[in-house]
C-alpha cells in the first residue's frame, strides 16, 4: 500500500481512547522490599495489557485502519515505569553478594509496550518510542509530519505512564502523588489520518515556518484556547472538542500543536 500525500492541513483525529488505573496494589509490593521483588514484573505486564487494549479501542473507534501492515506507531512517556532502576537500586543496597536477576531486564525497554501492541495488533509500520518531558508534544508532532509528508496514511499515537515509587519522588513538576496516594497508571492512544474525513485537524507550527513565528501566530487567533504541554497531553487532544492550541516547553522551542 501506498501512503497517500495529505493536503496542507496536516492530520485528522479519527479516533481516541484512553483509561487510568490504580497502582495501589504494585505499591504496596514495592514497600515490601525484598519480599516483594518476585512481584515486581507485575507492574509491566499490567501496564502492557492495558496499553494494547487502549490501543485496540482507538483504532476501533476510528472505524478501523486501512492497511494495518503500513499503519505506523510513535508512542510517548516521561518516566515509562522505571522498573529496573528501582529494582537495581533495591538489591545493590542489600548486604551481602550484588546481584541483577537478568529476567528483570526483559521488562526495562520503554519501547517495549509499542513492541508488544504493534505484535498483538498487527501493526507492521515504522514505530517508535520517545522519553521525556516533552515527548508527547514531539510524538504528536512526528505523527503530524509523518502524514503531512506523505509518508504514512495513519499513525498511531500513545502514551503511557505507570510511577514506581522510585520514579515518583523526584518528579514533583510530572505526573506525581497527590496526598501521598499512588498516582494513577494511564494510557491514551489516538489514530491520525491524513487530511478529510471525519475528525478535527491536527496541524504543527514550527517556529521559522513560513507563515509566522512558531506558536505566536496560531497563538493569536482571536477565543482559542493555549496551553503549555505536559504530562497528560495526548489525553488533552483526545477530549478537545474547541479549537485548542499547544505549546511545547521544551526550552527554546516555539513549536505548537493546532487541533481545530
Amino acid at each position: 500500500m501506498t501512503a497517500k500525500r495529505s493536503d496542507g492541513t496536516g492530520a485528522r483525529r479519527a479516533g481516541a481512547a484512553a483509561v487510568e488505573f490504580d497502582l495501589t496494589a504494585h505499591w504496596r509490593e514495592r514497600a515490601r522490599g525484598r519480599e516483594g521483588w518476585d512481584n515486581a514484573p507485575a507492574l509491566v505486564r499490567d501496564l502492557s495489557t492495558r496499553f494494547t487494549a487502549t490501543v485496540a479501542e482507538a483504532i476501533e473507534r476510528a472505524g478501523g485502519v486501512p492497511g494495518r501492515t503500513e499503519t505506523e506507531f510513535v508512542a510517548a512517556t516521561w518516566y515509562g515505569t522505571s522498573h529496573v532502576a528501582e529494582v537495581m537500586h533495591e538489591q545493590l543496597r542489600e548486604a551481602g553478594p550484588k546481584w541483577l536477576d537478568p529476567e528483570q531486564f526483559l521488562h526495562y525497554s520503554p519501547h517495549a509496550m509499542v513492541s508488544a501492541a504493534a505484535l498483538d495488533l498487527g501493526l507492521g509500520g515504522a514505530s517508535a518510542t520517545l522519553v521525556g518531558p516533552d515527548a508527547e508534544f514531539q510524538a504528536v508532532a512526528h505523527a503530524v509530519r509523518r502524514i503531512r509528508s506523505g509518508r504514512a496514511a495513519t499513525v498511531v499515537v500513545a502514551e503511557y505512564e505507570a510511577l514506581t515509587p522510585f520514579a515518583a519522588a523526584p518528579c514533583p513538576d510530572g505526573p506525581g502523588t497527590a496526598a501521598g496516594a499512588p498516582p494513577k497508571g494511564r494510557a491514551t492512544a489516538l489514530v491520525l489520518t491524513a487530511g478529510g474525513g471525519r475528525g478535527p485537524s491536527l496541524t504543527v507550527h514550527r517556529s521559522g515556518d513560513g507563515d509566522g513565528d512558531g506558536a505566536d501566530a496560531p497563538a493569536g487567533r482571536g477565543g482559542t484556547t493555549v496551553r503549555t504541554a505536559g504530562p497528560g497531553l495526548l489525553r488533552l487532544l483526545a477530549d478537545a472538542a474547541e479549537p485548542l492550541v499547544v505549546v511545547s516547553r521544551a526550552a527554546g522551542l516555539r513549536d505548537a500543536l493546532v487541533l481545530g
